[in-house]
């Protein structure tokens, strides 16, 4: 009975402890999905990134992989990683805000909106690829970077930027459209065919496991999302690669490329096979990493 009076007295100065403190609980929660994107996003570059360089020379001149592996070597050890800033700042923040801001809108639509989740988490997707796009002028520099017809050019990030200066601040901006349109469709495809695809994989029971199925999930899902965003990513890097002059359309870049490449989808999808094998690996290894971090913080 003592033992009974006393947690009593006790319980209501534990209630109210929980009740002070759960509101700084929850706001660490919601920050890790902006620091678990980031660290997913960092590993992803540092790995992927020479044979992104190599599908890069692939979409923009429309060469075999042999070839642009050659000029790669020609271009020498030292301009491999030539570029890499702008993608490790760019994915870093964008992939920040990608999961995070998901994760946020979500809720945050979920309390203000009436409708089904599925349309509530489409819309929190594109909302979030909207506003990765203001990153876009890092993913500009990083097309000029790596092509090597800019390289007598400029040797820098900074150099790059400061050539684009002079012609404005909608320079910078070239290829917004393709990458809007992008961000926001490959991400509603992403959250939305994420847990379905892991449901149909083997039940996990370990760590070890567990990272192998996020894996395997993100891997598949970005190959797909490759493929299929593959000929806007290839207009995309045309539409950047040009510094000054007239800004334009998608279509029309789009009609002058499939003319160059003689009306035939096949040149069109040059380099997709090594797309395919890259975003595998790259959102294999994103997904495996945000999952994992997510579990251990």
């Amino acid at each position: 009975m003592m033992d009974s009076e006393a947690h009593k007295k006790r319980s209501p100065i534990i209630t109210s402890s929980k009740q002070d403190i759960s509101p700084h609980i929850t706001d660490v929660g919601e920050r890790k999905h902006y620091l678990c994107g980031c660290c997913a996003a960092f590993s992803n570059v540092a790995i992927t990134f020479p044979i992104q360089k190599v599908l890069f020379r692939q979409q923009l001149y429309g060469i075999k992989t042999r070839d642009a592996v050659l000029q790669l070597r020609r271009d020498g050890f030292r301009n491999l990683y030539r570029g890499i800033l702008p993608p490790l700042v760019q994915k870093t923040t964008t992939l920040a805000l990608m999961f995070g801001l998901y994760e946020d809108l979500s809720c945050l639509l979920r309390k203000h909106i009436s409708t089904p989740d599925f349309a509530t988490r489409s819309m929190a997707a594109i909302l979030a690829g909207t506003t990765e796009a203001i990153f876009t002028p890092l993913e500009r520099v990083q097309t000029l970077l790596q092509d090597h017809k800019h390289h007598d050019k400029f040797t820098n990030t900074y150099q790059a930027f400061k050539a684009l200066k002079c012609h404005g601040i909608g320079e910078y901006y070239r290829g917004l459209i393709p990458v809007l349109f992008r961000n926001g469709f490959s991400n509603v495809l992403f959250f939305g065919l994420r847990g379905p695809i892991k449901e149909h994989l083997p039940t996990a029971t370990t760590y070890s496991a567990h990272l192998v199925n996020d894996f395997i999930c993100g891997g598949l899902l970005g190959a797909m999302l490759g493929i299929l965003f593959f000929p806007i990513n290839v207009v995309k890097t045309r539409m950047q690669s040009q510094i000054g002059g007239e800004f334009q359309s998608f279509p029309k870049v789009f009609k002058i490329i499939w003319l160059e490449r003689d009306r035939k989808l096949t040149n069109l999808f040059r380099g997709a096979h090594l797309n395919y094998h890259r975003s595998l690996i790259s959102w294999g290894i994103i997904n495996a990493t945000y999952e994992f971090l997510l579990k251990i913080t």
